[in-house]
């Protein structure tokens, strides 16, 4: 048997396998009937060939290919009929053009069986090849004309499509035809004496395959990706090979027959740099040929690549989720988008971009895509079901990013058709499933973020209200002493109404004490509210001052005296004042119980430079011992007995909140000196964002 028989053996063997298959991917579909009826003809083709080359009798040879030419002379226009579908079913002219093809074709075909379109077979290189009659060159005719045809349809679809996918579709096509067309004049070129080898049976195995790919897959590779990973591997190979082969060549011819060993090692030397080198030259011209030949779906890759990363950062949910709309808008060039979000109580989906809105059916939407869990295409929604399915429908969906965390759906982005028709590939799937991942993470810190400032919200409240606890003996004997005086002269006023000056004296000194009372309790009620912060420029010694009003009666009562210096001329910060005042109160508080009776506790604000103000408490207790420093502004480390541990996590928060520095000094059995530095209002101090929110924390925990 000649092993040129092999060749258009395995091409026939190779179009009835891929008929097949797209057949049997869905044998109601006119389009892939007419594949089928297509590869067919393709597959009879090759047999003819191959009956050429296999049998050593011309009789045979003849006989046989003349049974299977058959599919020649339908192949044109059974190709053309395919190709026209694309653009849509075939009406008016083109109806006329496919009629009439199959009617010449029909009349070729009864001629080749009654023996007219081949005269005889004639001995060639690789086998038999057939004589034509004049007849014959309709059949060449045929191709000539529909070959061009089926490029121009090919185009028509490209340029106005109906779908993303048809255009992709297009170009599958349009490839597909551009490596089948030469190859397949080379197979009449012989016929007509021109000596050259027949590639058509792999031009039309290239074709069929081409396309099957793009009828049966949902998730196609775009056209740009087999370029260039065609071309990338052609020059890689190209680069390897060549100088490789022609080192062997020389090798071989210097060396002659009588060192094969030699030469066998150099072939397998040059295989096992082949298989390293062409890899890595591949990757390295991909990028460049992408660069070059594709430069929007480069910028558009990474910039998508550059969204997944970025969102990785952001805390809040509304930018969060306005960042992820916008950028999938812009670099995607979508006709709409939409992110939905899970409720945190119930289980269903808001719109929460491009604009917030509640939607009817959000718990049906939820228990729809429950389970989805990578982005999935219009087209591969049936396997979720058929709610699922009319519901990418209803709201023209052409793909679907689901956001999970912990294994459960928290939210899902949807979108619309590319403006270009441009489909989304593998490659883009890929990268959309990076920028879910990104998102969910995104989002997962988002709610966390959300929850750790609510639990913030609320041990600022304990701190605050356990502050007071400890204000609560010291304010009571204040409170009593005036009180005292109030009593004993609403005792005496029934039996000294007529003395003059017991109304007066004493009733203004009973005015002036509750006045005092009035302002104490004035004082602690605006240390115990619950704000939300508000920087504004604040005079801190004005600020600190009702503090330090309040904190004498606790110092005084645990035998603390307490001695306030002031600097002149201190500017304002930008700061919230109540925050101020508990930063100074939880000082305070701390210096106090840590003092022994007979002490003191030194209080100075200061102008460190021009652009800082200088807050310090300074004790005369017994110090802190240097293993506990490191401990010092951890949440619920405390070294009290009844301690709650949060005073100066909260100070160490709210201070660098503040934009400002604390820090401590000190020596055991001296003391112990805290600083707070805050920046001058105009002087870099800023409000915190969730970014410095998550700085704050960090150092908090450090």
């Amino acid at each position: 048997m000649r092993y040129h028989c092999m060749v258009p053996l395995t091409a026939a063997v190779a179009n009835l396998l891929i008929g097949a298959l797209v057949l049997r991917q869905g044998a109601r579909e006119r389009l892939h009937r007419l594949f089928a009826w297509t590869a067919l003809t393709l597959a009879c083709w090759n047999f003819a060939v191959f009956s050429l080359y296999y049998f050593q009798d011309p009789v045979s040879a003849e006989r046989w290919s003349r049974i299977f030419r058959t599919g020649i002379c339908f192949a044109p226009v059974a190709t053309f009929h395919f190709t026209s579908l694309l653009v849509g079913s075939p009406r008016g002219v083109w109806f006329v053009v496919i009629a009439a093809g199959y009617l010449v074709s029909t009349l070729l075909a009864a001629a080749n069986l009654h023996g007219a379109l081949v005269a005889r077979v004639s001995p060639h290189v690789f086998g038999w090849y057939i004589e034509p009659t004049p007849l014959y060159s309709l059949v060449t005719a045929l191709v000539l004309i529909y070959v061009p045809l089926c490029i121009e349809r090919t185009w028509q679809a490209y340029r106005h499509p109906s779908s993303a996918r048809q255009r992709v579709q297009a170009k599958f096509w349009f490839l597909g035809l551009v490596l089948q067309a030469p190859l397949t004049l080379t197979n009449f070129l012989p016929a007509y004496g021109i000596n050259i080898y027949p590639l058509g049976n792999l031009g039309n195995v290239l074709f069929t395959g081409i396309v099957a790919y793009a009828i049966v897959r949902h998730r196609l590779i775009d056209v740009d990706y087999v370029v260039r990973k065609g071309l990338s591997f052609a020059l890689a190979a190209t680069i390897v090979f060549v100088p490789g082969s022609m080192g062997v060549a020389v090798l071989s011819r210097e060396l002659g027959a009588d060192e094969p060993l030699l030469i066998a090692i150099a072939s397998l030397a040059l295989a096992l740099v082949s298989v390293v080198l062409v890899p890595a030259l591949q990757q390295a011209l991909e990028t460049r040929l992408q660069r070059a030949l594709f430069p929007h779906l480069n910028d558009y890759r990474r910039r998508l690549a550059e969204l997944g990363a970025a969102l990785v950062h952001i805390l809040d949910e509304g930018s969060l989720v306005r960042r992820l709309g916008e950028g999938l808008n812009d670099i995607l060039d979508l006709e709409h988008c939409e992110v939905l979000l899970l409720e945190e109580r119930n289980p269903r989906l808001v719109r929460a971009y491009p604009d917030w809105a509640d939607l009817e059916n959000g718990q049906d939407i939820w228990r729809c895509l429950e389970h989805l869990r990578e982005p999935v295409l219009a087209g591969e929604v049936d396997r979720l079901g058929r709610e699922a399915n009319e519901l990418f429908r209803a709201h023209d969906w052409e793909c679907g990013m689901p956001l999970r965390i912990n294994e459960r759906l928290m939210g899902f982005v949807a979108l619309g058709r590319k403006r270009d028709f441009a489909i989304f590939s593998v490659e883009d799937l890929r990268l959309l499933a990076n920028v879910a991942s990104g998102a969910s993470v995104a989002l997962e810190n988002a709610w966390l973020s959300r929850q750790l400032r609510q639990s913030e919200t609320v041990l600022e409240r304990a701190n605050r209200l356990s502050s007071l606890g400890m204000l609560a003996a010291g304010i009571a004997h204040e409170i009593r002493n005036p009180l005292v005086a109030v009593k004993t002269f609403l005792d005496l006023l029934p039996t000294r109404l007529d003395d003059p000056e017991f109304l007066t004296h004493f009733r203004d000194l009973s005015l002036s004490e509750l006045k005092r009372v009035t302002n104490l309790i004035a004082d602690l009620l605006t240390l115990g509210k619950s704000t939300t912060p508000e920087r504004r420029a604040v005079d801190v010694a004005a600020a600190l001052e009702p503090v330090l009003r309040l904190m004498e009666s606790t110092a005084h009562k645990r035998q603390v005296e307490i001695l306030v210096h002031t600097g002149e001329r201190l500017p304002s910060v930008l700061a919230d004042p109540d925050q101020l005042k508990q930063i100074a109160l939880n000082l305070l508080l701390n210096a106090i119980d840590a003092s022994p009776p007979g002490k003191r506790i030194h209080v100075e604000l200061a102008l460190k430079d021009a652009s800082t103000v200088l807050f310090e408490v300074r004790d005369e207790g017994p110090g802190i011992p240097p293993q506990q420093m490191e401990n010092l502004f951890h949440p619920f480390f405390t070294t009290k007995e009844t301690g709650t541990g949060l005073g100066l996590a909260m100070v160490h928060q709210m201070v660098v909140e503040h934009g400002g520095e604390i820090r401590v000094d000190s020596t055991v059995g001296r003391g112990t000196s805290f600083y707070v530095t805050l920046p001058a209002a105009g002087h870099g101090a800023r409000a915190a964002t969730p970014e410095s929110e998550l700085t704050s924390r960090a150092a908090a925990s450090s």
